[in-house]
């Protein structure tokens, strides 16, 4: 996944600093190359004027604030506060959070665990391959070594070599031991730590996802009468077929409109068939509304007012661009790949 940046200007308030204070880290951090503390430019942050302001990453932002965390002096009333609301440990984790919600979009549950592939646990822990490799051999030195079927394991039909949220934890221990910059043990300790309830709350949040998903289809059917709108029929005793409540933009290619009542149409099943195997060739096709359109136009031409009322939806809904495998986010992974 593409990096996202942090403005200085946003951090400043983040981490209740001055710009002087981040000036001072900031120089503080370039002085000494390769020591406990470091940030390296193209990885924790970039460069956005020619008077040196820079954007930081996650693992850029996670350094500052842990930077503060342990070296900033606290007056009493302030000690009192943190000790309150544990303010700098919730950023910092924070940071840690947003990392892994950004790069475990292959979790899958298989044998009662979670589990993600080498290559997500790889960004998640900033790391390259080689590294995460030599890590893995440490714990196998360790009282907590990664044991094949249950810390890791190769899925074939995944593309490869997946990790346990166990083998994730395990992992973070050899990171936070081997590494030399006390940052970056730290950052992947938190890793160790976070990598679980946040998965947890990932999963609530997709459960939360399919019901509203559930809802609007059921919705959308009330709206349009339990009807099928293309060929005008509604089931009743000698009569009787099912209907679908089929996305106008595909849930697939635009996960991001599935729950939205414009993009979905009240059609009967056969119909439904008819569109994705005949017309789109094949059930797993991206589809627009204008093929919907064309569709209609092609088999159900005497039907004027469903081509009304999609060019209608068609217009509420504006032209979409489909999210790419590259971009494909764990929240819009289907129910049935994590339960």
């Amino acid at each position: 996944m593409a990096k996202t940046y942090i403005r200085a200007e946003d951090l400043l308030k983040l981490l209740k600093i001055s710009s002087q204070e981040l000036i001072e880290i900031e120089k503080f951090f370039d002085a000494i190359p390769d020591d406990e503390w470091e940030l390296e430019e193209g990885k924790d942050y970039r460069v956005v004027s020619s008077n040196g302001a820079r954007e930081y990453t996650q693992s850029g932002a996670y350094t500052l604030a842990r930077y503060l965390e342990a070296t900033k002096k606290l007056s009493f009333w302030d000690s009192l506060k943190e000790w309150f609301l544990h303010t700098r440990e919730k950023i910092r984790k924070s940071f840690v959070r947003k990392k892994i919600l950004d790069n475990c979009a292959s979790l899958m549950r298989r044998s009662d665990q979670y589990w993600v592939s080498q290559a997500d646990a790889v960004a998640i822990f900033g790391t390259n391959i080689q590294t995460l490799r030599r890590m893995a051999e440490c714990t196998q030195k360790s009282d907590r070594p990664l044991i094949k079927g249950q810390h890791y394991q190769e899925f074939i039909d995944e593309g490869g070599i997946f990790y346990s949220l166990e083998g994730i934890y395990r992992l973070s221990l050899a990171f936070s031991t081997e590494l030399t910059l006390k940052n970056r043990r730290d950052e992947c300790r938190d890793v160790g730590e976070e990598i679980s309830p946040q998965v947890s709350d990932i999963i609530k949040l997709i459960e939360s996802r399919e019901k509203r998903i559930s809802k609007c289809k059921e919705e959308a059917k009330r709206r349009d009468k339990k009807t099928c709108l293309v060929t005008g029929q509604k089931p009743d005793r000698y009569h009787r077929f099912n209907l679908a409540a089929h996305h106008l933009y595909s849930s697939s290619a635009y996960p991001h409109l599935a729950d939205s009542l414009d993009n979905i149409i009240t059609i009967s099943e056969e119909v439904h068939t008819r569109f994705h195997r005949e017309f789109m060739s094949g059930t797993g096709k991206p589809c627009t509304p204008d093929d919907f359109i064309k569709f209609v136009q092609q088999y159900y031409p005497e039907n004027s007012n469903v081509i009304i009322w999609l060019e209608g939806q068609r217009r509420k809904l504006g032209q979409q661009e489909p999210l790419g495998k590259r971009n494909n986010h764990v929240l819009y992974l289907p129910l049935s790949r994590v339960i």
